[in-house]
């Protein structure tokens, strides 16, 4: 009996293999897109998504649809959002089965919609989260016949460690599961040299896709700059936006002859983009913007300080900053969480970036300051070990080493606001000839193709 038993199992996982293993159909290749987060949120995996969607793939981007896409995903019949499902609250139970509990749930309902879809060609992974992404995926590829890709954003180990330390056992034991699965990988990509050559320490090949922007972000025109000013007042009812009149805007108008002109009072944007995560360190901006506020104003413009993304600290910041009103002087804050079509706009109406990110492994480079270039917008950023691939000292942007710096960095770049600021139309004149030589889908081909190959269309 138990004999049968056995060789009746053996069969059944033998059919369930040669099922999940059959050929599509259709022609075209497949491959699935996977973030175990926000698709919204994941604007890299989208990217990628669009690029495979180029090379004739049907795509099949799976994650959490949390957050409004962007229209060139949601309009794009080629790709298909395939939608997991959210672990379930359960605040009664202590935290570690929590936690527990959460890994078997993304795992069984990463596993079943893996399986439930058409066979992928290749299988691309964000990685982090580490755990249970990667060790679901290879299981399927390996299962499937498919290509694992797993695309390094971070490590998972040093995003646990923020919270644990790096002395941590389950950090030891994620940090090991991390190197060992990546080498199990078909392909691995990251995003910055710095992180390829550590991967190589661990016996991981990585070659290095660097962040560029899109086609969406552009340097906006006075008629879209204008135009998403009165959006963000009307539509996101921020007052920090609204004008004297029904057709102007804190930062612009409509002047006599219906032409959009700048306001020559108008206050200064600077724009920070965050996940509000641990790795990024927001009192430092605050502090910044206290002592800004606090010296002498001369030749110096108020600040409209537009904080932008979604994140476990952001409720944290925001009662902070109420509770503190009265420390920013000259300060005005919001904090938008924007449609993706509406955040290069935005985006591209900042008089000056912040990046915040610190990288908890040292090695990853922010894609917000990727961004705030391809939009014509200087950006500063606070220093750690790999940003000078990105950020040029004094070409594109600054970098600093904390609040008071941070402060001086920007009374330097704001003097003389809005026609007389030669530091920040140095830099904005350098980004126009360094914007045009960045293209996402160029260094996804130059990448890409080769990694996979693909023909040229």
């Amino acid at each position: 009996m138990l004999t049968f038993l056995c060789a009746l199992l053996v069969v059944g996982i033998i059919i369930l293999v040669s099922k999940l293993r059959r050929p599509n159909i259709s022609t075209q290749r497949c491959v699935h897109i996977v973030v175990l987060g926000d698709l919204g949120r994941s604007p890299r995996m989208c990217n990628h998504a669009i690029e495979f969607e180029k090379h004739k793939f049907n795509v099949k981007l799976i994650g959490y649809a949390e957050s409004k896409l962007g229209q060139k995903i949601s309009n794009n019949q080629n790709i298909e959002i395939s939608d997991l499902k959210s672990f379930p609250k359960l605040d009664d139970l202590p935290a570690v089965l929590v936690y527990g509990l959460k890994i078997l749930w993304q795992f069984g309902t990463l596993i079943i919609r893996l399986c439930q879809l058409p066979k992928p060609d290749f299988i691309c992974v964000q990685n982090p989260p580490s755990i249970p992404a990667i060790l679901a995926t290879l299981l399927i590829a390996k299962l499937r016949g498919a290509r694992l890709i797993i695309d390094w954003h971070n490590y998972g180990y040093s995003m646990l460690a923020l919270k644990h330390g790096f002395q941590h056992w389950i950090v030891h034991l994620c940090q090991r599961y991390e190197f060992f699965l990546g080498q199990l990988a078909d392909i691995n990509i990251c995003v910055s040299n710095t992180f390829a050559k550590d991967l190589g320490v661990h016996m991981i090949k990585a070659s290095v896709l660097y962040d560029k922007p899109t086609n969406l972000f552009h340097i906006p025109t006075i008629e879209e700059k204008h135009q998403i000013f009165m959006k963000m007042n009307t539509q996101y009812s921020y007052q920090s936006f609204q004008g004297r009149s029904n057709n102007s805007t804190r930062f612009t108008k409509e002047d006599e002859t219906n032409n959009i002109v700048c306001l020559q009072d108008r206050p200064a944007i600077l724009v920070s983009s965050t996940s509000w995560s641990e790795d990024e360190n927001f009192q430092l901006l605050f502090d910044a913007l206290k002592k800004y506020g606090s010296s002498e104003m001369n030749n110096l413009p108020s600040i409209v300080c537009i904080v932008t993304g979604k994140g476990p600290l952001k409720d944290q910041f925001i009662e902070q900053v109420e509770r503190e009103r009265d420390q920013y002087r000259h300060i005005e804050f919001c904090f938008p969480w924007l449609d993706a079509d509406d955040y290069p706009l935005l985006l591209g109406c900042a008089d000056i970036g912040v990046s915040l990110h610190q990288s908890s492994s040292g090695f990853d480079l922010p894609m917000k300051v990727v961004d705030m270039f391809a939009v014509g917008v200087p950006a500063c950023s606070v220093e750690y070990d790999c940003i000078d691939e990105l950020v040029k000292r004094d070409q594109n942007g600054i970098i600093f080493q904390d609040a008071n710096d941070l402060c001086d960095r920007l009374q330097s770049l704001l003097h003389g606001f809005p026609n007389r600021c030669l530091k920040l139309n140095n830099l904005k004149s350098n980004l126009s000839t360094y914007r045009s030589k960045e293209n996402w889908s160029k260094e996804w081909e130059t990448v890409m193709k080769p990694l996979l190959h693909l023909e040229s269309n």
